[in-house]
């Protein structure tokens, strides 16, 4: 018998770090949501529910979706948008023998309060069977409609760019996509250039189809992370790619990619990425400091050098020209006003007014009622 592997049985900590930050997203997600008037049904999507609870009593994402919503509804004055929830897994449970995983999932899903508004389907379908069907409803998503998938595979093999295209193609969609990305790295040169490497297969149409042809750069993890990142937003032609690194110890890093259209969805995902890492935004790093970290072979961003050589490439540069910039850069606008305020201590920045009123600040949001524009001295 096959030895089952202990991050089966338990819910380690870099899946803990990743199950967060999708308890965390979500959260935001139903709360913004819910204040959009026009917008009247939410689709939420968990493609490898797991075993819904592990052996040290850790629960997984699709039991996180249903507390999610719970919560949502005694926040809001016992309100909830309409929402439906489609949990699913193929596989049979390592902890329960003989029985499926989806199978403890609705056990312990039914044990959560749901809102009548509130629909659950499961299912126990090869991935590959079901991304199709999913496909074709997220294609007739309405106006008034948006989703959200949580794809979190055991590997990579399941996963298809193409078929990620087509989920997003519909502008009203979110994937949270989960990467063994330290696997795909140490696999990466010799799947694309050994025919007779048979196990890289899967690897090789993964980065032939992302990349065109061309070969990633593999000096370093931290740097194929940000160019699977960059060709992910270009090949899909999407507004908005973010990624949470996490490290399991032992340099095996994962990572989760966000994938949007939707500034705001972007703007809170940094956010929630922010809450769980203070010191730079990045992602989950393990806590034994004896142990090197990935983490510190990074060199810390220069923030207020990026702000500064930023407005000496542009003519005019606005306070929303900054917050944009400071999305694009990973950052929130509190680290964008504090990067400000350097520059301006040290008389290199002053702000000016676009609309005829005293400026007391840089109004760092996203269309802020205040316009001014930030010039270099």
């Amino acid at each position: 018998m096959a030895k089952m592997k202990s991050s089966q049985l338990i819910m380690l900590d870099h899946s803990k770090a990743k199950v967060e930050l999708y308890r965390r997203y979500l959260s935001i997600y139903l709360n913004v949501i819910s204040r959009v008037p026009f917008i009247k049904k939410i689709y939420l999507y968990d493609l490898f529910a797991g075993e819904g609870e592990y052996l040290n009593g850790e629960k997984g994402s699709s039991v996180i979706t249903m507390e999610c919503i719970k919560n949502h509804f005694f926040s809001n004055n016992q309100t909830s948008p309409n929402i439906d929830v489609h949990l699913n897994d193929s596989e049979k449970s390592e902890i329960e023998i003989g029985i499926n995983k989806i199978d403890r999932v609705k056990k312990f899903v039914s044990e959560i309060f749901k809102p009548s508004n509130v629909s659950i389907e499961f299912s126990k379908k090869e991935y590959n069977d079901l991304i199709q069907r999913i496909i074709t409803k997220l294609d007739g998503l309405k106006d008034f409609e948006r989703a959200l998938l949580f794809i979190d595979p055991w590997g990579y093999k399941e996963i298809n760019p193409k078929e990620l295209k087509e989920i997003v193609r519909n502008g009203k969609t979110e994937i949270l996509l989960f990467l063994p990305i330290s696997f795909m790295y140490r696999f990466a040169d010799k799947a694309l250039s050994d025919e007779n490497f048979f196990g890289g297969k899967p690897l090789e149409k993964f980065l032939s189809e992302l990349f065109g042809g061309e070969l990633p750069d593999t000096k370093n993890q931290l740097i194929f992370i940000n160019e699977v990142k960059v060709r992910f937003k270009k090949y899909l032609k999407i507004n908005y790619v973010d990624t949470f690194t996490i490290e399991r110890g032992n340099k095996n890093f994962f990572s989760l990619f966000f994938f949007t259209n939707n500034k705001t969805g972007y703007y809170k995902m940094l956010d929630a990425k922010w809450d769980l890492d203070e010191e730079s935004g990045r992602g989950f790093k393990i806590s034994n400091s004896l142990q090197p970290s990935f983490f510190d072979e990074v060199t810390a961003v220069d923030y207020s050098s990026m702000i500064l050589d930023f407005l000496k490439s542009k003519t005019i540069v606005t306070n929303q020209d900054l917050f944009d910039f400071g999305l694009d850069c990973g950052f929130l606008p509190k680290h964008t006003k504090k990067a400000l305020d350097e520059l301006k201590s040290k008389e290199k920045i002053f702000p000016i007014s676009l609309d005829n009123l005293p400026v007391k600040g840089y109004y760092i949001d996203d269309n802020h009622s205040r316009k001014i524009q930030i010039k270099i001295k």
